[in-house]
C-alpha cells in the first residue's frame, strides 16, 4: 500500500508542477513602454506603443477614455514584446491616461501621459547660412558635474588618461559655457550624441543602448531640456546628433530580438559595410553590392537596424519626433545618412517637416565627389525615381578642396574648380561647410601650426557660401592628433586638475589669444554682412594663385581676395572692372581701411592672406 500512496503522491506533485508552469506561462508582465508619453495637438496621432516584458501573447488592451482608442495589437515571434497601435483624438486634453492590459483574468494598468505642448515660439527654428555652427564632442568639452562620472554598473567609466576612455565632459559643462560661446559669436550648437551608450568604449555616443534616455554620465533628459532652453534664451540653437542606422551591441534588443528580421543579419552572421556609397547612384553598379552597402554593419559593435521592418520604421520615426517635441531642438544632424533605407528616410523627413515646417536636417554624406553628394538633396535633378527630402548636406566635397589647398599646398584653382560644380546642387547655400570635425584630423595639426595658413582657411570658410561649422577648440588652435581620441582632445580648462583654463583670456597663451580674437572678429564680420551669409557668389578663375570672389545681396557687395602664395602680392583691380563699375572706394572690413578705386588701383595682399572689402558706390 505504501508504494501505491507514494506513486499517487508523485503523480499529484507532477500535476501541481504542470499546473503551476501553465499558470506562470499565462501570467504576463510589462516592464517598459516606449514612447513613454505623447502630446495633445500633434499631427502624428496614430502612435505605436512598444511594450517590453514577459508573456505578452494574447493580451487585450483598452484605455480609460474614449479619446484614446486601441486600434490593433501586434504580436511578433518574441513574446517579450507587443506593439499596440493607438489613435489619439485631436481634442484630447492633457492628462495621465490608464492603459489596461488583460489576459486570462489578469490585469495590469499602465500610465500613459498625454502632455500639453509647449509654446512653439523660439523652438524648432531650423538653422541655415545665417548661423555659425559650433560642433561639440561633449565628453571632451567640459566636466561641469564630476558627481555623474562614475556608474559602476556601466561598462565604461571615466579614465582621463585613456585616450579612448570617457573623460567626464557633460551637459552641465556645456550649459556652463553658453556665455563663452555667445561671446565667440556662435549661434547654433551641434552636439555629438548624448543618449545612453552602455558600451566598453562609449565616449563618442554613436552606439546607443537606450533611445529614450540621456546617458546619466552626461546628465538627464531634464538637464538636456534645460540646456536647450538656456541656449534659446540667448538665441543659440541646438542641433541633435541622431542615429537611425544602428544601435550599440549591448542594446537590450540585441540579446532578445523583437523579431527575426529586426536587424540586417545577426550578431553571428552579418556583413561589414564596405562604405562604397557611390554604388547607390552608379548606373553600372551591381545590385548585390548596393544591398551589401545598405545592409552591412558599420562595425561589429554597431548592429544595423532593418528599417524595412515596419515596426523598426515606426519606432525610429516616433523616437525622432519625441525628442524634437520633448526638447524643442532646432535641427538634426542625421548620422551615416546613405546607409539607412531610402523609404524610411523619406518617411522620417516627411513627418518631421509636416510637424515642424521651420525645422532643418543635415545628412552626413561622407563622399568627396559632388556628383555623388548632390542627389541626396531635395529636388535633385539627376536620379529618376529618387525623391529625397533632405534640405542640407555635409559638404565633404568642399572639405576635400579646402584640404588640398590649405593642407597639401595645392593650387587655389582646386577650390575654384570645386565651387564651379555647384550647379549640380539644388541649393548650395544649404550645404554644411567645414574645415574639420570629430572624424578627421584638426586643421591646426594639418597645417603644422602655420598660423597664416590657419587664418587664411578660417577666413575663406566664413566668407564662403553655405552654413559654416567650427569644431570646438578651433578658436584656440587645438591641434589634437591622428587618432580619434586625439582628434577629440580635451578642451584645456574643462576638467578638474587642468593646469590652465583656455576658456579664459588669462589662461591662454599669446598665440591662442591671437587665434581667438581673429576668429571672433571674422565671425562677427560674417554676422554683420548679410551678403556673406545669403548673398550670391560670383568668382573669377585664379591667376598666379590669386583668387577673387564676390558675395552680393540686394544692398551689399563684398569682394574677397585670396593670396595663396608664400610671398606678398600686389593685385591689380583692372581685370575686375566689370564687377567694380560705379564703385567709389573699397573698405577693408577687417582693418577698416579705405582704398579709393579707379581702373589703375592695386591692392597689396600679404602672403597666405585673405582681404575682405565692402564695395561702396559713388
Amino acid at each position: 500500500m505504501g508504494s501505491i500512496y507514494k506513486g499517487n503522491a508523485a503523480r499529484f506533485l507532477i500535476l501541481l508542477l504542470l499546473m503551476a508552469y501553465e499558470l506562470a506561462a499565462q501570467n504576463f508582465q510589462v516592464n517598459k513602454i516606449e514612447p513613454p508619453n505623447w502630446w495633445s495637438g500633434m499631427q502624428w496621432r496614430r502612435v505605436q506603443l512598444m511594450l517590453y516584458g514577459e508573456n505578452l501573447i494574447n493580451i487585450e488592451a483598452d484605455f480609460d477614455h474614449p479619446n484614446l482608442q486601441v486600434e490593433q495589437i501586434h504580436q511578433l515571434h518574441n513574446p517579450s514584446y507587443a506593439f499596440i497601435d493607438i489613435n489619439i483624438a485631436s481634442d484630447t486634453q492633457p492628462a495621465t491616461y490608464i492603459l489596461s492590459l488583460t489576459k486570462n483574468g489578469q490585469v495590469q494598468k499602465l500610465k500613459f501621459p498625454i502632455r500639453q505642448r509647449q509654446n512653439p515660439e523660439n523652438r524648432y527654428r531650423g538653422f541655415g547660412p545665417t548661423d555659425i555652427v559650433y560642433l561639440i564632442t561633449p565628453d571632451r568639452f567640459v566636466n561641469g558635474d564630476p558627481s555623474n562620472d562614475y556608474y559602476p554598473e556601466m561598462r565604461d567609466s571615466v579614465s582621463q588618461k585613456d585616450i579612448l576612455g570617457r573623460h567626464g565632459g557633460d551637459i552641465q559643462g556645456i550649459i556652463n559655457k553658453l556665455t563663452y560661446l555667445k561671446n565667440l559669436g556662435i549661434t547654433a550648437l551641434w552636439i555629438n550624441p548624448l543618449l545612453v551608450n552602455d558600451m566598453p568604449i562609449s565616449y563618442h555616443g554613436y552606439a546607443a543602448t537606450d533611445l529614450y534616455r540621456i546617458d546619466p554620465r552626461f546628465g538627464s533628459n531634464q538637464l538636456y531640456q534645460e540646456l536647450v532652453n538656456k541656449a534659446h534664451q540667448i538665441n543659440i540653437k541646438v542641433i541633435m546628433d541622431h542615429v537611425s542606422n544602428h544601435v550599440g551591441l549591448y542594446h537590450p534588443w540585441i540579446s532578445n530580438l523583437p523579431s527575426k528580421d529586426w536587424l540586417n543579419g545577426s550578431v553571428e552572421d552579418h556583413l561589414i559595410n564596405a562604405h562604397r556609397k557611390e554604388v547607390f547612384f552608379d548606373i553600372h553598379a551591381d545590385l548585390t553590392e548596393r544591398e551589401n552597402t545598405l545592409n552591412g554593419w558599420f562595425v561589429d559593435e554597431m548592429p544595423d537596424l532593418n528599417q524595412k521592418n515596419p515596426f523598426v520604421n515606426n519606432y525610429l520615426i516616433q523616437n525622432a519626433l519625441w525628442w524634437i517635441e520633448e526638447t524643442g531642438i532646432d535641427g538634426i544632424r542625421e548620422d551615416t545618412y546613405p546607409y539607412s533605407d531610402p523609404d524610411y528616410l523619406y518617411q522620417l523627413l516627411n513627418n518631421i517637416f509636416t510637424e515642424y515646417p521651420e525645422f532643418n536636417v543635415v545628412g552626413e554624406i561622407w563622399i568627396h565627389d559632388p556628383v555623388f553628394i548632390a542627389p541626396y538633396q531635395i529636388g535633385n535633378r539627376f536620379i529618376e525615381n529618387y525623391h529625397p527630402l533632405l534640405p542640407s548636406i555635409t559638404d565633404f566635397g568642399l572639405f576635400e578642396a579646402f584640404g588640398r589647398v590649405f593642407n597639401r599646398n595645392r593650387s587655389i584653382g582646386e577650390l575654384y574648380t570645386f565651387l564651379s560644380r555647384d550647379f549640380i546642387y539644388t541649393d548650395p547655400d544649404k550645404l554644411l561647410i567645414f574645415l574639420d570635425n570629430h572624424d578627421v584630423m584638426r586643421l591646426y595639426n594639418l597645417v603644422n601650426g602655420n598660423l597664416n595658413k590657419y587664418k587664411m582657411a578660417l577666413k575663406v570658410l566664413l566668407t564662403m557660401r553655405g552654413i559654416p561649422q567650427i569644431y570646438y577648440g578651433t578658436e584656440i588652435g587645438l591641434a589634437g592628433g591622428a587618432d580619434h581620441g586625439q582628434i577629440r582632445a580635451d578642451f584645456p580648462g574643462g576638467f578638474p586638475g587642468d593646469t590652465r583654463n583656455a576658456f579664459d583670456r588669462n589662461g591662454r597663451d599669446k598665440k591662442e589669444n591671437e587665434i581667438f580674437d581673429f576668429l571672433r572678429k571674422i565671425i562677427l564680420i560674417r554676422r554683420e554682412y548679410q551678403a556673406l551669409q545669403t548673398g550670391s557668389l560670383i568668382h573669377l578663375p585664379p591667376v598666379d594663385e590669386i583668387y577673387v570672389y564676390f558675395r552680393i545681396s540686394d544692398k551689399q557687395k563684398l569682394m574677397i581676395i585670396i593670396n595663396n602664395n608664400s610671398y606678398p602680392a600686389e593685385f591689380s583691380l583692372h581685370s575686375l572692372s566689370n564687377q567694380l563699375t560705379g564703385m567709389d572706394y573699397l573698405l577693408d572690413v577687417d582693418k577698416l581701411e579705405k582704398i579709393n578705386y579707379n581702373d589703375d588701383t592695386t591692392v597689396p595682399i600679404p602672403a597666405y592672406d585673405v582681404r575682405i572689402f565692402e564695395l561702396e558706390p559713388k
